[in-house]
């Protein structure tokens, strides 16, 4: 994660990602690899040559492991918001489909950063919530589907209201 001050980080709010290919095509091992993680049933998906949904969140991460030569970081856009906090959580995330994606999509994949809060005091702490929007295309420049999430990067307070000093 990046560090600064709130104004820093609000200089962000509409900055967008360089745009992004998806490590790997959507392909029919991938999609039972997928649905075999999140325990979905759904025959459509096992049987037939529909995709889920969520899937397409998934693109957007590196994999477990890359030789070192292909290495890039594919955190998420939003993490790169020089900001105060040392801790993250999500808060919210909501999906917008144009269309299901479908086996044989390279996917590509632009963030950017919508809004930031005034600071909030939560009971998780003090912090802002960064809202992210996420625009999954294929390799035709069609959108398959927009992604909306709200981060919540805070500090832990202590009893009496204020940052704790956190250790590196």
């Amino acid at each position: 994660m990046a560090f600064g001050t709130l104004e820093e980080g609000r200089a962000w709010v509409g900055r967008t990602s360089e745009p992004r290919q998806a490590w790997f095509p959507i392909d029919r091992s991938l999609v039972l690899y997928y649905c075999s993680l999140v325990e979905d049933a759904n025959p459509r998906y096992w049987e037939g040559d529909e995709c889920p949904p969520g899937l397409l969140m998934t693109l957007g991460f590196n994999p477990q492991w890359t030789p070192e030569h292909l290495h890039r970081d594919d955190s998420l856009f939003a993490f790169n918001v020089p900001l105060p906090g040392h801790h993250i959580i999500n808060a919210s995330t909501t999906t917008e489909l144009e269309r299901r994606p479908r086996i044989g999509d390279h996917v590509s994949i632009v963030e950017e950063i919508v809004s930031i809060s005034p600071e909030k005091t939560t009971r998780l702490g003090i912090g802002v919530f960064i809202t992210s929007l996420t625009t999954f295309g294929d390799q035709h420049g069609e959108v398959i589907a927009r992604n909306t999430n709200v981060l919540f990067r805070y500090d832990i307070t202590g009893d009496d209201g204020d940052r704790v000093e956190e250790q590196p």
